[in-house]
């Protein structure tokens, strides 16, 4: 049995931090029921990477298979109140709105609480439900600026955002521990709470150390490119003869072995080399070193003796081939669902630790496909669910 069996989730997500959250929810399995405008849906359903068929984007069908899809028009009195009945028999809200539009629609926290007192909100937006910034618009990049983690990341050249959305996903998954936090404490006192979960802030925690650093010393750190944090030549990115190399030889016994297993007795003699400090000072002359060596040698050879010595080390590698990699067979992360339409399934990510696998393969939702069943299990009449659907409110 999964750890969230019996737990229904109503998702008002759109675009990468709350869907990635409700997610999460459906992968510990959760029963997510997400809310869509009807005709277009949710917007990230028409992203660029496009899987061939109408309101169905890649990066759409990674965040939301599994869930079920409801079209609701929320500034319809009749869809409101379908809404709110849903929110009713929920344990969960998620809203990824700017602060006040779920509230003004009719759903604020004040609301749904009332007829339903157990109920959880989870509400993530870029800046939070309070303080002067709340109404400011944030994408990933956004929080990336304000928060400094572009400048951290970046060079001499200029600042440079991480090119993956790591805010919006760190946001996201913020969430869902706050959630879990507060189911447990459902269960302890019986009453549910609103969460409030900030991209900046989110982007902040991730930064954790920089900030206590500036916190003491009154310094931000230093952006160190592909350097790593102990500011060693030898634990950074090399060219190599066909590709690169990322190595981690931050301490004595694996500077020694990485010596050691080159044949290179003398760089251990070498005074500029032979301690930490002495590292440090001498970088330039180290890394020159190990740029010319290293552009000699094969990217794979190098992976193979140094992590055979013992030494933290890897070939640079695109997302494609290192998901072919029997090590990820063997860690079963890749996993998959079905897109309507199409025989191929999707590969997707699993959870990132054990769970129980779903007896069947979860399916992307096609906008709205779920709407009548959902209804139908609120206890709505065919009747009932026709003059939603002729009023436009579904």
């Amino acid at each position: 049995m999964l750890p969230l069996a019996g737990i229904r989730v109503l998702d008002f997500t759109h675009a990468i931090a709350g869907p990635t959250a409700t997610q999460m929810f459906q992968q510990l399995g959760a029963e997510v029921i997400k809310v869509e405008p009807p005709e277009k849906g949710d917007d990230f359903r028409h992203y660029t990477e496009h899987a061939g068929l109408p309101g169905m984007s890649v990066p759409f069908a990674s965040a939301n298979f599994g869930k079920r899809s409801v079209t609701l028009n929320l500034k319809s009195f009749s869809g409101l109140k379908v809404a709110r009945d849903l929110a009713a028999k929920a344990d969960v809200v998620v809203e990824n709105y700017r602060p006040g539009v779920i509230a003004r629609l009719g759903l604020g926290y004040d609301k749904v609480s009332a007829d339903n007192p157990r109920l959880i909100m989870l509400s993530l937006s870029g800046f939070g439900q309070q303080g002067p910034w709340r109404d400011w618009g944030a994408y990933d990049h956004i929080a990336q600026a304000v928060s400094g983690m572009a400048i951290m990341n970046g060079t001499e050249a200029g600042p440079f955002k991480i090119g993956i959305p790591v805010v919006d996903c760190f946001t996201g998954y913020l969430g869902v521990i706050a959630v879990l936090a507060a189911l447990r404490e459902r269960d302890l006192s019986g009453q549910g709470k609103a969460i409030d979960v900030a991209m900046l802030d989110a982007a902040l925690k991730i930064m954790g150390t920089a900030a206590s650093v500036w916190s003491y010393t009154g310094q931000a750190p230093k952006g160190t490119g592909n350097r790593g944090f102990r500011l060693v030549a030898t634990a950074e990115y090399y060219a190599c003869a066909d590709g690169w190399i990322a190595l981690g030889a931050n301490h004595q016994h694996q500077i020694e072995a990485m010596f050691a297993v080159w044949g290179r007795f003398d760089m251990l003699v070498d005074p500029r080399f032979a301690t930490h400090a002495a590292r440090v000072e001498n970088y330039a002359a180290l890394k020159g070193w190990l740029t010319e060596y290293l552009l000699t040698r094969k990217a794979a050879d190098l992976e193979a003796e140094l992590t055979g010595a013992g030494v933290p080390a890897a070939r640079l590698r695109e997302i494609g081939e290192t998901l072919s990699e029997p090590h990820m067979a063997a860690r079963g992360l890749v996993q998959e669902a079905l897109l309507p339409g199409r025989e191929q399934p999707l590969g997707v990510l699993g959870p990132g630790f054990a769970v129980d696998r779903p007896s069947e393969l979860p399916k992307v939702p096609v906008l709205g496909a779920d709407t009548d069943a959902v209804l139908t299990e609120l206890g709505y009449s065919e009747q009932a669910i026709a003059a939603l659907r002729a009023e436009q409110a579904i």
